[in-house]
């Protein structure tokens, strides 16, 4: 993929063609937001501007044909998200903007996409009823598609975008975005902020439930920074990383994310990072 990255920073020409061309593929739009983001990221809006401009028409055209608007609105997500990421340098303001892009985004879902939606309804019915399971009422069913597919649209924008920022930093900054992950932390207000959505979405339910689903993904990846960011302090290797995650899949398990929401949000306010000596610094201690 590096080589991809190459080629379209090479000039504009290739970094149209690029997005376009991966707009068109079926299930390759995340690839094209991502050659965008990095566009942006290095470039700047300016550049940005055509290559989003010209990656929206086979956008714009799968949307008409086939009544699915995620490619062009992760495309659009990612312009904004990385417009941001390169003014503030920050991937805190990404997650925080990001929950309220997805909760934005429950709004123009039933517009944009009625048709696919009603169809994945249908589905989950069929399949419901094959199972011999009760079905819901069509509307909550249809409510519940909206708000996956709303975070699952951001969620997707979010990846292209640390793909894009993984790019340019093995061309530009080798390393870069390692470093950044790993000290990916959110500040006390942004934790406040999004710890508030979560519980008016948990508490009041219903149409409000976006918030709190919306939120726990901007909380859950500074979770995984922190214990990324402590097992690189201890030079603890890949080994570590997965008996981590295996403990968090398969022991763990729906208890993974609390607890991960949970580390982000202590993390805001004591700094836990902060307060452990790395590897290094105990031996020269010792």
């Amino acid at each position: 993929m590096s080589g991809l990255a190459k080629w379209v920073m090479k000039k504009r020409l290739n970094a149209i063609i690029g997005v376009m061309v991966f707009c068109l593929i079926p299930m390759m739009f995340w690839l094209a937001a991502a050659i965008l983001g990095l566009v942006v990221l290095r470039k700047g809006v300016k550049e940005g501007i055509p290559v989003l401009a010209w990656g929206c028409l086979p956008a714009l055209v799968l949307w008409v044909l086939q009544g699915d608007a995620t490619a062009l609105l992760v495309l659009v997500d990612v312009m904004l998200l990385s417009c941001l990421l390169r003014s503030t340098s920050s991937w805190s303001w990404v997650l925080l903007v990001g929950s309220f892009i997805a909760v934005i985004s429950t709004l123009l879902q039933p517009l944009l996409m009625t048709d696919i939606l009603n169809f994945a309804v249908a589905l989950v019915q069929k399949m419901m009823e094959s199972e011999g399971i009760e079905v819901p009422a069509k509307d909550l069913i249809f409510d519940q598609a909206v708000v996956a597919v709303s975070i699952l649209q951001v969620v997707i924008a979010i990846l292209s975008l640390f793909l894009a920022r993984k790019w340019q930093a093995g061309l530009y900054n080798p390393g870069g975005l390692r470093t950044e992950f790993h000290q990916l932390r959110l500040p006390v207000v942004f934790s406040l902020v999004l710890g508030g959505m979560v519980l008016i979405g948990e508490s009041l339910g219903g149409s409000f439930s976006i918030f709190s689903q919306a939120a726990i993904p901007a909380l859950v990846l500074p979770g995984l920074a922190l214990v990324h960011g402590v097992l690189a302090k201890k030079e603890i290797g890949v080994v570590g990383l997965i008996a981590f995650y295996l403990v968090g899949f398969f022991v763990l398990n729906v208890y993974f994310a609390n607890i991960l929401v949970t580390l982000c949000v202590i993390d805001s306010f004591v700094n836990i990072r902060s307060r452990i000596q790395d590897k290094a610094s105990n031996s020269s201690n010792g």
